[in-house]
């Protein structure tokens, strides 16, 4: 059974400021956040459009198409020194991207 918008948002009992929460839950259901979820996301916390795209936008771990993997890698200076530039190229090699 897919959980809905509305099932989301009664989780959190439309706490506006819970948003990113909210939008984690979103992400995990459906694999992204799309237009159509931000309109029903603004409606149910009484947010502007506007502000639910903004912060959708500038987190890098919401998507706005589905997605199926992704993968992060560490950009600290131990992480460089300890190889972080090779096991970047490994997964672009045998990922072919």
């Amino acid at each position: 059974m897919t959980i809905t918008i509305v099932d989301i948002l009664k989780k959190y009992e439309s706490d506006a400021s819970r948003l990113i929460d909210i939008l984690h839950e979103v992400q995990k259901e459906y694999s992204h956040v799309n237009d159509e979820h931000i309109t029903e996301l603004a409606k149910g916390l009484k947010l502007s459009e506007i502000d639910v795209r903004q912060c959708v936008s500038f987190y890098h771990f919401f998507d706005s198409k589905p997605t199926k993997h992704r993968i992060y890698l560490n950009d600290s200076v131990v992480a460089q020194m300890k190889g972080r530039k090779e096991v970047l190229e490994a997964f672009e090699t045998e990922l072919g991207i």
